[in-house]
């Protein structure tokens, strides 16, 4: 997979456009997708079948998955993406991780943060946070278990429960009134939790996020270039202003994907929002998108109508069902 994305990511510098399997060419001055159109295909239909994952992706990298759209997820896993986009290398590892998974728990092990069921065996017995191994935090309160040794946090990260048994992913205990001030350090947010006395490194690029090198106090945070957005609903998205940029919500902060930086603009569409280049030849709402004909399905990524044989990727093609688009699956 390292291979893979190294030269993934050199292709799309050099600006070639030829890949393994479908994919839909780069606009100039942009990156191919993060997957194939066959990889996506298989995120997105596990996406579809998985409560839970479309969430725990927009935690763990602030990236969108629509659950409902086919074609709308593909536009995001597969679709071209601003060179200018943070941790674009952690991004594509999660969600190729996702597309090799063979079913629900295999592709939401692949999440930095996880949503937690309500059934979920690690909260029995569990009031608040608890240590499921030095590396994941499960935390029974909000819902939600972190993978400490992940890209999403400062490396040398461990579980650890500080004060009032409250749990972070965390280098070390720390004391406020003698720590260090926040700072930044290679796209890293380091600073000593109040609530908790301990030292947390969170990787502001993983999510897409910035984090000014040499930053300290204050002006240490995770940030896009343009400031800090806050939010709180996971994968929701929505138009900067002069529609330059589409923000994604990781369910705290908003990162940002350039649409000028690809010759596109950002456009509202169907309660969320999207990159989309004028004369594009289809968007994911048109009709005949996302329906069924035997095996294959008609979708549209990034301005381009695709025809996908499910069969080829061992799935099905699914009609919709009233809540959701035809897909794979």
């Amino acid at each position: 997979m390292r291979g893979k994305l190294f030269a993934w990511l050199l292709l799309g510098l050099l600006g070639c456009t030829v890949f393994d399997g479908l994919t839909v060419p780069p606009e100039a001055n942009a990156l191919p997708g993060y997957l194939s159109i066959e990889e996506g295909a298989r995120a997105c239909s596990l996406v579809f079948r998985c409560p839970r994952l479309s969430e725990a992706i927009a935690r763990s990298i602030g990236v969108p998955a629509s659950a409902t759209r086919f074609s709308t997820c593909l536009g995001w896993l597969s679709g071209p993406l601003p060179p200018s986009r943070f941790g674009l290398s952690a991004q594509a590892s999660l969600l190729g991780c996702v597309s090799e998974a063979g079913g629900c728990e295999e592709a939401l092990a692949c999440a930095f943060v996880e949503p937690l069921g309500e059934d979920d065996t690690r909260c029995v017995g569990v009031a608040g946070d608890a240590c499921a191994s030095a590396g994941m935090l499960v935390d029974c309160t909000s819902r939600y278990a972190e993978r400490c040794v992940t890209p999403h946090w400062g490396a040398g990260s461990e579980c650890r429960l500080g004060l009032g048994s409250e749990g972070r992913c965390a280098l070390s205990g720390c004391l406020p009134e003698t720590a260090a001030p926040p700072r930044c350090t290679s796209g890293v947010y380091v600073r000593c939790d109040p609530a908790t006395n301990l030292k947390v490194a969170k990787d502001c690029n993983t999510v897409g996020l910035t984090c000014p090198e040499g930053a300290e106090g204050a002006d240490a945070q995770c940030a896009t270039e343009d400031g800090v957005f806050p939010c709180d609903e996971p994968g929701a998205t929505s138009c900067a202003p002069k529609e330059a940029r589409v923000r994604v919500c990781d369910g705290s902060l908003a990162s940002e994907f350039d649409c000028a930086a690809m010759g596109a603009a950002c456009i509202a569409e169907d309660g969320g929002a999207r990159c989309a280049r004028s004369g594009e030849a289809c968007s994911p709402l048109d009709p005949g998108i996302d329906e069924c004909n035997g095996t294959t399905i008609s979708v549209c990524v990034a301005g381009s109508r695709v025809t996908l044989d499910c069969a080829t990727l061992g799935l099905s093609c699914v009609p919709p069902d009233g809540t959701s688009s035809g897909r794979c699956g």
